[in-house]
């Protein structure tokens, strides 16, 4: 399961971004290292932990079901997950928000319509969280009735180990109260294994709009808001941005800058391409699919033909060099936006989308992070631990308070993205679950943009080791 390795720690600390919003107190207090560098969430940018407006907690508790769908005869449901701070009703009282007392009316109405009581357990060892899960559900007793998995841990590996059930059954899920990114993220050979009441922190490119305007090309986000901001335009846009400014012979401003392994997932996955999926979903090497090639093309262009990538990457943070103007375009999180905003206090900020592909008819945020709830299939009340989970959740109030709380950090325009962003995220992250694939993509990456190797030369010299992997994954799972 390689969750031991740096990759799934990284992944962890991110996907935190995801935390259900009855845990959103405790989202408070994680950090998120999606880069090389660690920004509070809670300081930042999260959907979950924009809980903190909420309002009128005796009400919603009022409003709660009425009707019994179980009863525990006082048994508890453990809801289980890595970090602290998920119970609001132990927070003090002086440092509660309306959002913790509306989670607490929610938590008591559940205990009292289910007649039993709702405990959240922890298990902080990341490394071993899933080994931790197994062991105690084969002796009979999981750690947690509804557990916190990452993505990665849970398809195929879990699921097919049947440590983990489907919800199609315990929930309407045709209710436009669940988000698309619980139902892009959260499901598995046609079946809902996931829930999750808000998304992740979404991955987007920042731009500085006064280098924009200078450069005199058009804005991204009217392309954007058009239709018209297209894979075309970014390349066009990154190269008008690259330039020697000093006469030396050397580049000092370049179009873009960011984490290339998840910026080039934008580009393939958003062309409908994948690293690990057939056009069906079934897993299969797809690197050297036709929409991938296109889009590992797109990233060997800009890297070595038109130079417009900022190359070497920068030791000290994309971030940085994005900040001392050494690049036009930065891709990054949402989050991120609250650090750039204090280095660049008179530079205003614009955020879209990735451009819009080729094959796409959308745009779309990918992220290869992702955490979300499970119920375990060792559990004695399956069925009353995901209805319990639905009925302590804000749903559609985390995207109003969220909104609300962007208006004050995002300009118009890019409160516009931000907000569009919420519900077009999908997830990117599956070829983790693949031993060794994470590292395999890098070499790929290293090849066609350092080694100048073409991506279809580059994909087949991976391709039987990924392969490898995949029957590997397979076998261990039988």
């Amino acid at each position: 399961m390689r969750n031991g390795n740096k990759r799934s720690l990284m992944v962890s600390a991110a996907a935190l971004m995801v935390a259900f919003s009855v845990a959103g107190c405790g989202a408070n207090n994680t950090t998120n290292n999606t880069t090389n560098n660690t920004t509070s969430e809670g300081a930042a940018n999260t959907d979950a932990a924009a809980t903190t407006n909420e309002t009128n907690a005796a009400n919603t508790a009022e409003n709660a079901p009425a009707e019994s769908a179980g009863d525990l005869k006082g048994a508890t449901i453990k809801i289980g997950l890595w970090w602290d701070g998920a119970d609001p009703r132990l927070m003090e009282e002086k440092d509660r928000g309306p959002a913790e007392d509306e989670q607490i009316a929610l938590i008591e109405a559940a205990e009292k319509k289910y007649n039993g009581k709702i405990e959240f357990v922890k298990f902080g060892d990341y490394g071993k969280y899933v080994e931790n899960l197994t062991t105690t559900s084969l002796a009979g007793d999981p750690f947690a009735d509804v557990v916190v998995l990452e993505l990665f841990w849970s398809f195929p590996g879990l699921v097919n180990k049947n440590f983990i059930l489907p919800i199609d059954d315990m929930l309407d899920l045709s209710d436009s109260k669940y988000i698309p990114w619980m139902k892009n993220g959260g499901s598995f050979q046609g079946k809902q294994y996931g829930f999750i009441d808000s998304p992740p922190s979404p991955y987007g490119i920042f731009y500085n709009k006064k280098l924009v305007q200078q450069l005199g090309v058009e804005d991204p986000y009217e392309l954007q808001k058009s239709g018209a901001w297209t894979w075309d335009k970014f390349r066009e846009l990154a190269k008008a941005a690259t330039k020697d400014q000093d006469g030396d012979g050397k580049t000092d401003v370049f179009g873009y800058i960011g984490d290339m392994k998840v910026s080039t997932e934008q580009f393939v996955y958003g062309n409908k391409g994948s690293f690990d999926k057939d056009e069906s979903g079934n897993m299969k090497f797809s690197m050297d699919s036709a929409n991938s090639i296109q889009g590992l093309q797109l990233v060997a262009d800009m890297y070595n033909v038109d130079k417009s990538i900022l190359q070497p990457a920068p030791k000290d943070g994309n971030d940085k060099a994005f900040i001392a103007g050494k690049s036009v375009m930065y891709g990054g999180f949402s989050w991120e936006l609250g650090g750039l905003k204090d280095n660049m206090k008179d530079t205003e900020l614009g955020y879209v989308f990735f451009p819009k592909a080729p094959n796409a008819s959308d745009y779309t945020s990918y992220t290869p992070y992702g955490n979300m709830y499970m119920v375990s299939k060792y559990s004695k009340n399956p069925e009353i631990a995901m209805k319990i989970m639905d009925e302590i959740s804000l749903h559609g109030k985390n995207k109003e308070l969220a909104v609300e709380s962007w208006k004050n950090q995002y300009t118009p325009d890019a409160l516009d993205t931000r907000t569009q962003m919420y519900d077009k995220i999908d997830y990117s992250g599956s070829y983790i679950a693949i031993p060794d694939a994470d590292k395999l993509v890098d070499s790929v990456l290293k090849d066609i943009t350092e080694g100048k190797v073409a991506p279809a030369t580059a994909v087949e010299k991976v391709k039987n080791q990924f392969d490898a992997g995949i029957a590997k994954l397979q076998a261990d799972l039988k």
